[in-house]
């Protein structure tokens, strides 16, 4: 085990006895990735400052509940994954809806191959319309199977595998303009 493991997992186990400082020491080791992982939902630097916020408060008031202090972090990433499915379906009714598509098209595999900048690249998953985005990100980024963004989203399975193939083809025709152009 190593020492920052050792010392995050102290951290947490003083925030389950409602330690202030622990809370914010916490709070400044996983802001930054929770953020992160927020806007890459939301794609809005504001929503996702909420979802961040009510991510902490929720999981420092349900942190007794926590079972072994060294997933803290997969925990707190699951409630931030939640929050932000939260707010979009709170606000899919004011914007965009997610689409629903009830079977799957034809598979096409024509990848670039050129590398492009990072940020180019995460700005053109930000641009995905929001239901793609959301299963994009699950899927590349956050590593969850497509039963699981299924599970969280309320999609059927099959509508995520669409939404998921939908934002590999907006991605690469994206990207594909970005290589050409630039």
């Amino acid at each position: 085990m190593s020492e920052s493991t050792n010392l995050t997992e102290r951290i947490v186990e003083q925030c389950k006895r409602g330690d202030e400082r622990a809370q914010h020491a916490i709070y400044k080791q996983y802001v930054r990735a929770m953020y992160n992982v927020a806007y890459r939902m939301v794609a809005n630097q504001f929503d996702a400052e909420d979802v961040v916020q009510d991510a902490f408060v929720k999981a420092f008031k349900k942190v007794g509940n926590l079972k072994e202090n060294k997933a803290f972090g997969a925990w707190l990433k699951q409630i931030v994954i939640h929050e932000a499915i939260g707010l979009i379906r709170k606000n899919k009714n004011k914007e965009i809806k997610l689409e629903w598509v009830d079977e799957l098209p034809d598979s096409e595999s024509d990848e670039p191959d050129n590398d492009l900048p990072m940020e180019q690249v995460m700005n053109a998953i930000i641009d995905l319309p929001q239901g793609a985005r959301v299963v994009f990100t699950l899927r590349v980024v956050e590593g969850y199977k497509f039963a699981e963004i299924a599970q969280l989203t309320g999609l059927t399975e099959n509508n995520c595998k669409v939404q998921f193939h939908r934002s590999k083809k907006l991605l690469n025709t994206k990207l594909k303009s970005i290589l050409y152009v630039g």
